[in-house]
């Protein structure tokens, strides 16, 4: 009896684990997707800071909810064919998406390249259950390589050589 019970927890928490299945975002592969885009993008980057205490709880047990914008302000860097040198720093409004009982997330004062549509005002920072918006922490190559995305050269997740 007890194994029996066991067997379905941990069925069901295999079940919920993997319920969402979602393609590792790639900052290259979501430049190449917003520069294909018919709505206009920024790619900003810098800090974004909020009250984390506003963020829903990644995994809910209320499989619908649409949580509230938090308030944020972005001080940063906005790409230009030079690379990341035009000052950007703006309030800033972070949309939390869900998807059933998930949600992304994001963090406060942290390193990130943002992708973000130009026709919002203030701008608007998603973070979606998949990710794909908001790559915190990247290395000095992919930076480069978003810069080179820019320019019209090497547009690929590889390292420049």
């Amino acid at each position: 009896m007890k194994s029996t019970a066991l067997a379905l927890c941990l069925t069901a928490l295999a079940t919920q684990a993997t319920a969402l299945s979602c393609m590792r975002p790639d900052p290259i592969q979501t430049f190449q997707w917003v520069a294909d885009a018919p709505e206009s993008y920024f790619v900003l980057y810098g800090q974004l800071t909020f009250d984390e205490s506003a963020l829903p709880a990644g995994v809910s047990d209320k499989p619908t909810r649409e949580p509230a914008p938090i308030a944020a302000f972005f001080r940063g860097k906005g790409l230009t064919l030079d690379g990341f040198t035009a000052d950007y720093i703006s309030p800033a409004m972070l949309e939390i998406g869900c998807a059933g009982p998930w949600c992304g997330s994001a963090r406060s004062g942290v390193d990130a390249l943002y992708f973000v549509r130009a026709d919002n005002s203030p701008v608007v920072m998603e973070a979606g259950p998949c990710g794909g918006m908001i790559f915190e922490e990247p290395d000095q190559a992919t930076l480069d390589m978003i810069t080179s995305c820019m320019q019209g050269g090497a547009c690929s997740s590889q390292p420049l050589q």
